[in-house]
């Protein structure tokens, strides 16, 4: 397995991985259609053509098996930090692209100036909270039934990681 930056050239892979994602239903990922190629293209232009943002692929003989986009922020009091998602392939969880995607999104945020990386994961997605947490990030809030789902609300957990702080230690 690789992981790498996208590139535009990923859009059709990338909506083939979107409808495999999409069609699992699950928890801590909103629904929506899959994209078309036009609203991949959109996708991953508006990841890689910021400098402050990114788009990775972790690929396995060239298909894609996760994925991991950090949104800068873009006014001038929150540029150090950036948003983060990620996801992998159902036969992919539990070998480690997830924290290999992770990895490389901190080592990305760390070489762009990006000293807070934060993300919003749903109660409902625990192996993802502790996939968080056991790479340093911390609960610093609940957003209390932020999300309904079938009716039932959910919150969901802001967790974030300071690059700077660990600089400093």
């Amino acid at each position: 397995m690789i992981i790498r930056p996208a590139t535009i050239d990923d859009a059709p892979a990338l909506c083939e991985y979107a409808a495999r994602l999409f069609s699992e239903d699950l928890p801590g990922i909103f629904r929506r259609p899959v994209p078309t190629l036009n609203e991949e293209v959109t996708f991953i232009r508006q990841r890689i053509e910021t400098a402050t943002s990114t788009l990775l692929v972790a690929e396995e003989d060239g298909v894609p098996v996760g994925l991991a986009d950090l949104l800068g922020a873009t006014t001038e009091e929150e540029r150090h930090t950036g948003t983060f998602g990620i996801s992998v392939d159902r036969d992919w969880r539990g070998r480690g692209v997830g924290t290999a995607l992770i990895e490389a999104l901190l080592e990305w945020a760390s070489a762009h100036g990006i000293t807070r990386i934060q993300a919003f994961a749903w109660e409902t997605n625990p192996r993802a909270l502790q996939l968080y947490e056991r790479l340093g990030f911390v609960r610093e809030g609940v957003c209390r039934r932020a999300v309904v789902r079938d009716g039932m609300p959910i919150d969901v957990v802001m967790i974030a990681r300071l690059l700077d702080e660990e600089a400093v230690q």
